[in-house]
């Protein structure tokens, strides 16, 4: 070779990021040749040759073991290669990751008698891993305390990596990597398994854009939690799926609020459709069976029986049986035996949960698949005339206080029913009574129809006060009433039992009315009827007799009587349905009380109902709320290391949002620019607190170590599912309108409307607030500096934007 090949040989060695060494695999581990380059590392060929510096001291003693280990391993394992990264300290003292790549070269036994060695420098690229890594870790533990998890999936390994899953799925860190197998059969039920694997297939398969699963899992301690999985593809350049991040986030308190209000809902929907079904039969034999096949409708079960009661006999008769009471129809049994005898001593209804073990239990074989089984009486008004029993085969079901409640009102809107019907037939058989049946049928009809107009209005109305008073006004109008009030159950400041008006709605009338307060006390005003209608009687008498209330003036008028329906929720007085007549007939009879109490029930519900729709409201707005916390915690991590910029990206969120506002953008996307501004320099977090509290000018390397916390806010923002560009927009927010801006030298157009409003924010707060290394220069010259530069670095219309907000608001970024 000649003199000058080798002499180009040598520039491209000591030009290349590569060393390249060899030598025998023993246990000092010799080098018998290095490549010039490794002066990079300060050290010469002639010292690492001949062993003044051993190969081996070079590495950071910290890694010696593990590299030697894995290094004679390899040979021993008659490896072909291995692939090692450790860390050795230059002569200057300065400690760098190496890539090292050997190979083993082996005689015709396969014992190794040589290595060679390619030494790369990744010092940049591993230390940017590292700083990733803390940055995710930091993220780990904001959303952790947001019961949110995030995690990672590789197609190619079929695992999942993760974090912050320990109270939402009842996983450790540490138990990571699982496949999806593992992960959804430790954490799913079947059914939810099946539906989650269904998401997965059709989002890996490319149908789906990304991945959205809402789904309940099971924790290892029994309990369970509503979560909701979230995952967006990462792809290559050529579009293959590389792999999945996502976020795991416990929805439990706001699905269970969200599922309470759906059921109530369904059951009020099907109590109206059921209480308007069973005013449409007027068949008593045709009704019973209707009341049966609703009510096991009503419960979720196909078993259900329904007997009379013979009261010269003593004796129940089953009329009507569904499901394994089917072939027991007609047949007949003491009154005063099993479940049903038992509603007949009590008259109320009764819940055997584990039937199977119940004392009482009917000795009947063709009951023995009975789980549990509910048994509630009916009547016509107050005349006891059954029992309806229904029954369940497929283990214990949850029976709530709702349906318990649900069940109530609907054996009270059967006997009304039954009374309806019963009514009806009496009408035809007595000729006589026929005028008057039918003026009480139309009575009874009136009543009934003000009842479902009214329950109409509070399942349709919007507007809950206008429900209500619509609701008690159909009432009124139905029963002659000169007021119908609603009143609840409440507790005084003082620990005192009140009941508070809650709705009022008035007829027209000739003379003065009586008012009754806003809040009465049961113990002052009340107690004399307190007893009676916290056990679900009806009190009727003159107003003055009820309790201590007094009348008022009342120029001209006759005597005004009153009638309080009690409402009964959930096994508990909650209140009672009021209404004054004129004169001292009240024209409703028992028969009718059921209709008032199925009405007065309904007011009750929909009141709960939507307190349930306010609660969901609430849990909605503490989800944004969390929302928010997550955000303002990443602004104090890097207020950790600089005070003035956790300050400073609040001002500039303020400052643009209303910049935002005076240039139209709607609220949603002032929303996107606030949260924007609130982070937009996080990615300060990676910049020494040396270098941002610097009083003084920074150096040009300083500066330039500066500009990267823009790209960084962008690699920790980007990985949050935002509904909004807010990583981008934090990337953008120091670019300007001529190109001059970093990170990307972006120009006009390309740069987000969003990220121009920023820029201005950013340079008026910037300029107007103290900062360590100057004092604040004031809102003049941070006004001078966008003005002199509109158009050429600010875009122009947002610096008028700002100069109107600076107008109207001079004090908006506070004591500068």
């Amino acid at each position: 070779m000649s003199d000058t090949a080798v002499l180009s040989l040598d520039r491209i060695i000591a030009s290349s990021p590569v060393v390249i060494l060899w030598g025998e695999p023993e246990e000092r581990h010799p080098v018998d040749f290095v490549t010039g380059n490794i002066a990079r590392f300060g050290y010469t060929v002639s010292e690492i040759v001949l062993e003044e510096i051993p190969f081996l001291s070079l590495l950071l003693p910290e890694d010696r073991d593990r590299v030697k280990e894995e290094f004679f391993g390899a040979v021993r394992e008659n490896a072909p290669s291995i692939l090692l990264e450790y860390r050795i300290v230059t002569r200057a003292g300065e400690v760098r990751w190496i890539e090292d790549r050997t190979a083993f070269h082996r005689d015709g036994n396969g014992k190794a008698f040589a290595y060679q060695s390619s030494l790369l420098d990744v010092t940049d690229r591993k230390t940017a891993e590292l700083r990733a890594r803390e940055s995710e870790e930091r993220l780990s533990r904001v959303l952790a305390a947001s019961k949110v998890g995030i995690w990672e999936y590789f197609p190619g390994s079929d695992s999942f990596s993760g974090s912050g899953h320990g109270e939402i799925l009842g996983l450790e860190d540490g138990e990571f990597p699982l496949s999806r197998e593992e992960l959804f059969g430790r954490t799913l039920s079947p059914k939810e398994n099946d539906g989650a694997e269904t998401a997965w297939e059709r989002f890996l398969s490319g149908e789906d854009s990304f991945l959205d699963v809402e789904c309940r899992a099971t924790l290892p301690d029994g309990t369970s939690r509503w979560v909701v999985f979230k995952g967006f593809p990462v792809r290559n350049g050529e579009g293959s799926l590389l792999r999945v991040t996502g976020l795991t986030i416990d929805i439990t308190s706001l699905k269970e609020a969200e599922l309470r209000a759906e059921a109530q809902n369904r059951r009020l929907e099907l109590l109206h459709s059921m209480f308007l079904s069973f005013m449409e039969e007027l068949d008593s034999t045709a009704l019973l069976e209707r009341i049966l096949t609703k009510a096991c409708e009503l419960a979720g079960t196909e078993h259900g029986s329904l007997s009379v009661y013979q009261e010269k006999k003593n004796t129940f008769l089953r009329v009507f049986g569904t499901g394994l009471y089917a072939p027991m129809v007609n047949e007949s049994r003491p009154a005063f035996v099993g479940i049903s005898g038992y509603v007949f001593k009590k008259k109320k209804r009764i819940i055997i949960r584990d039937y199977r073990n119940h004392p009482g239990r009917t000795p009947d074989e063709r009951l023995s698949e009975i789980t549990t089984i509910i048994a509630m009486p009916f009547f016509q008004g107050k005349k006891f005339m059954g029992v309806l029993s229904i029954a369940y085969t497929d283990g214990f079901p949850e029976i709530d206080a709702e349906m318990l409640a649900s069940l109530d009102q609907f054996a009270a809107a059967a006997s009304i029913a039954l009374e309806n019907a019963r009514l009806y037939e009496g009408s035809r058989r007595e000729l006589e009574e026929r005028k008057r049946a039918e003026e009480r049928l139309r009575f009874h009809g009136k009543l009934v129809e003000a009842a479902a107009e009214g329950a109409s209005f509070l399942l349709s109305l919007e507007n809950g006060e206008q429900a209500l008073n619509f609701a008690l006004r159909s009432l009124g109008e139905a029963l002659g009433a000169r007021r119908t009030n609603l009143f609840r159950n409440c507790t005084g400041q003082d620990g005192t039992k009140n009941v508070r008006l809650l709705a009022r709605s008035s007829a027209s009338w000739t003379r003065g009315d009586p008012i009754l307060p806003e809040t009465l006390s049961w113990e002052e005003n009340l107690s004399a009827v307190y007893t009676l209608l916290a056990e679900g009687g009806i009190y009727t008498g003159p107003i003055s007799g009820f309790g201590s209330i007094p009348e008022g003036p009342v120029p001209d008028a006759g005597p005004v009587w009153f009638m309080a329906v009690p409402i009964l929720f959930r096994s508990e007085f909650w209140g009672f349905l009021g209404f004054s007549f004129e004169g001292r007939e009240i024209p409703v009879r028992a028969d009718e009380t059921d209709v008032l109490r199925a009405a007065a029930y309904n007011l009750a519900a929909s009141v709960i109902r939507w307190e349930s729709e306010q609660e969901v409201l609430r849990s909605y707005e503490k989800l944004r709320n969390t929302f928010n916390d997550v955000i303002r915690t990443m602004g104090q991590i890097v207020g950790k290391k600089d005070p003035y910029t956790i300050e400073h990206q609040e001002r500039v969120a303020l400052l643009a949002t209303e910049i935002g506002a005076a240039l139209g953008l709607d609220g949603e996307r002032l929303e996107g620019l606030r949260i924007a501004g609130l982070v937009h320099d996080v990615g300060k977090v990676e910049i020494p607190s040396e270098i941002l509290s610097k009083p003084g000018r920074l150096s040009p390397l300083e500066f330039e170590l500066i500009k990267t916390h823009a790209g960084s806010s962008y690699d920790i923002l980007r990985e949050i599912d935002f509904p909004w560009p807010v990583a981008e927009i934090a990337r953008q927010h120091h670019e300007k309108l001529d190109g001059s801006g970093y990170p990307r030298g972006l120009k006009g157009d390309e740069i987000l409307l969003e990220a121009r409003i920023l820029t201005v924010a950013d340079v008026v707060e910037a300029m107007a607030s103290h900062r360590p290394y100057r004092p604040s220069l004031g809102l003049e010259a941070a006004l001078g500096e966008i003005e002199r530069n509109s158009g050429i670095l600010y875009d122009p219309v947002v610096v008028r934007a700002c100069a109107a907000v600076l107008e109207n608001s001079p004090g908006i970024l506070g004591a500068s």
